[in-house]
């Protein structure tokens, strides 16, 4: 744990020094698409389905900013000192990590595949529960049971997977390849799972709380400022800019920390040294 506190200690001081270039990226790349993107989900809330159309795929184009500047400060975090170059590497690597990143999207939908055949077996209309259209679902005790059995199994395989495959995205950014990052990241986690995986337990703690705090905190404050109400409101667009903004810390912190790890597994300058 010690040698992964050196890793963490490293990504605090990477983005300490470079804070003011961190902060236009934060800002472009987390802040605004994350606003835009819950505006659009409240306006889709109350449009037609032609309209929830456009504005769901709206939110889906605003997930690239946020992919490119996880690349940017991955960039960064590895070596690159100017912005420029930095992000000009991330746009390069783009199509390539959108790519890696629906593959291992679809193999997570397949490795949920067997609870859809299971609620499909028991007469359950799948569809109409994944649309959200079947009302109050009661599922009967043996469905349910085999379904609880499956997730026990899966969830802390998809732990161990995450874990794993953390590196994905700064290989396919700094060594150029494609699938064969999934394979590489594997190989460069070896021996070193439970440490990764202790880290990003505590950090997906620290900034699901402070995530939390900052909606309660702000919502409260600026609902008692500009007023409540349902939908697009004044405290609901300020309070989603202030979350945003703790959203955009955490993006930052988890890029560098992905960075500095591939750093530190990579390199002579390794804390794990043979």
């Amino acid at each position: 744990m010690a040698k992964m506190g050196i890793v963490w200690d490293r990504t605090a001081a990477f983005v300490g020094e470079r804070l003011g270039t961190l902060l236009p990226v934060a800002l472009v790349a987390f802040v605004v698409p994350g606003v835009v993107s819950s505006c659009a989900q409240v306006l889709a809330a109350g449009a037609t389905s032609g309209a929830r159309l456009g504005l769901g795929a709206l939110v889906l184009l605003l997930s690239l900013p946020s992919i490119w500047g996880s690349l940017t400060v991955i960039a960064l975090a590895t070596g690159e000192e100017r912005l420029p170059n930095a992000g000009g590497l991330a746009m390069r690597r783009l199509p390539a990590t959108v790519l890696v990143s629906v593959g291992l999207g679809l193999a997570a939908v397949l490795a949920l595949l067997p609870v859809a055949v299971i609620l499909a077996a028991s007469g359950y209309d799948v569809a109409a529960i994944a649309a959200g259209q079947a009302g109050n679902v009661v599922v009967d005790p043996r469905a349910s049971g085999l379904v609880a059995l499956y997730m026990l199994v899966l969830v802390p395989l998809l732990l161990v997977a995450f874990t794993r495959l953390l590196l994905v995205t700064p290989v396919v950014l700094r060594e150029g390849v494609l699938f064969g990052a999934i394979r590489r990241s594997w190989a460069l986690t070896r021996k070193h799972g439970w440490r990764i995986f202790g880290m990003l337990l505590l950090f997906g703690l620290t900034g699901g709380i402070a995530q939390l705090a900052a909606q309660a905190v702000f919502g409260s404050v600026f609902t008692l400022l500009a007023g409540g109400g349902q939908g697009l409101t004044t405290a609901f667009v300020l309070t989603t800019l202030a979350t945003s903004c703790v959203q955009a810390i955490v993006m930052v912190l988890l890029a560098a920390f992905q960075g500095r790890l591939y750093v530190a597994l990579t390199t002579a300058d390794s804390v794990w040294r043979a």
